[in-house]
Parts: structure tokens; sequence; C-alpha cells
């Protein structure tokens, strides 16, 4: 878990986003029907669409939404991580282990701000789109 965390955080998203386009163009070139073909260009859309938010986000290592993800979707992901955990290691062990509950403060500024932080990559996402044409 904490690979696949630290993969993310430094661009190893983009590796697996590439690998899969790639299995996705050569399913297209297998197929053998117009419904397969346009199965396989849904999936590369859909591929492209998740490479360019990457490679924005890779080209630009301080931007908002990667300071928003590191400041706050990381430790926010964590301590509820371990809430659940704890909830479900301690009937198996006999443990009496506590994790303090998000305070509601917190909870509510994540339930803004984790939205906007991903809506901050979808609007990189089209300024970069549209500044290519």
């Amino acid at each position: 878990m904490i690979a696949t965390i630290l993969g993310w955080l430094t661009g190893g998203t983009l590796k697996q986003i590439t690998s899969s386009l790639s299995d996705a163009y050569k399913a297209k070139l297998a197929a053998q029907n117009d419904t397969q073909r346009m199965e396989a260009d849904l999936v590369i859309s859909k591929l492209e669409a998740a490479r360019d938010i990457a490679l924005a986000e890779a080209s630009d290592r301080w931007s908002a939404t990667r300071l928003g993800r590191l400041l706050i979707v990381v430790p926010f992901s964590l301590w509820w991580t371990a809430i659940y955990l704890v909830q479900i290691v301690n009937p198996w062990f006999g443990l009496t282990l506590t994790v303090v509950d998000v305070p509601p403060h917190v909870n509510d500024m994540a339930r803004i701000l984790i939205p906007a932080i991903i809506l901050g990559d979808a609007g990189a996402l089209i300024a970069r789109k549209i500044g290519g044409r």
C-alpha cells in the first residue's frame, strides 16, 4: 500500500497508464468487429485523458493540486485508513487500540477541499487541451 502511495505521489501513475494504454491499442488492433473496436476506442480515450492529467501534474511539481494532495488528501486518507484498520484489528486480536476520530471541522473542510483538488486536475487538463489547439 505504501509503495502504491509513493508511486502515485512520485509519478508512477504515468507508467501504469502508458502500460494500460499500450494494452488498449493492442486490443483495438486485435478487435474482430466494430463493437470491440468501439469499446477499445472508449478505453483508449479514457486512458489518454488520465495520461494527460498525469503529464500536466508531473510537469508542475509545485502545483496547487499536487500540494493539496500532499497536505490534505494523503493525511486525511491515512487518518481514515487508521480508523478502519483499528476497527478491524481490535476484534481479531482482542486489542483496545484507538484512533481519535476525525474532528467535524476537519471532516467538513475535507469534503470541500478534496473535490476541489479533483476539479483542479480536470481544470488543468482542460486548460492544456484548449491551449494546445
